[in-house]
């Protein structure tokens, strides 16, 4: 009966909301729902929590030096991190490559879903376009600019 009732609300949700789905580096599949600018994870690992999106450039020096505070957020019990590397397209086996000699565990957008991201970031004027930059989307959805140094505060 529990999961009737949650397949029937996020189906009501569905009709008033976009729907993105958007493929990992892994073969995995994150789902979100876009309403009115709120992102509604569906899947359960992200569903009502608060997560991180991460813009990053494997080439970017200030990436490279954020590198110890992104591992340090890894290791935070109230976030969850998806990582999109927004520079050029350097596919995805490289990423995976970058992603393990860094020590990122977190998924990571693959290649054409990450510009699907990046253009639902510019369209609600979040990101205009630089690297290393994150996002909160908090536990109900609201999605703004935050600092990564400072991620605690914001999650306060």
């Amino acid at each position: 009966m529990k999961k009737i009732v949650l397949l029937l609300l996020v189906l009501t949700l569905s009709l008033f909301a976009e729907r993105m789905v958007f493929k990992t580096i892994k073969n995995e599949f994150i789902i979100v729902n876009n309403n009115k600018g709120n992102l509604e994870f569906v899947n359960k690992k992200y569903h009502q929590k608060n997560v991180v999106i991460y813009l990053f450039g494997r080439d970017c020096s200030y990436c490279q030096k954020k590198i110890p505070i992104i591992k340090k957020l890894m290791k935070h019990k109230n976030v969850q991190i998806i990582g999109i590397h927004s520079r050029k397209d350097i596919g995805d086996k490289a990423l995976k490559a970058y992603a393990k000699k860094v020590g990122y565990t977190f998924d990571i957008l693959s290649f054409k879903n990450d510009i699907k991201m990046l253009n639902f970031l510019r369209s609600i004027g979040v990101w205009l376009g630089g690297v290393p930059f994150a996002v909160l989307v908090d536990e109900d959805g609201n999605v703004f600019e935050t600092d990564i140094t400072k991620i605690d505060e914001d999650l306060d």
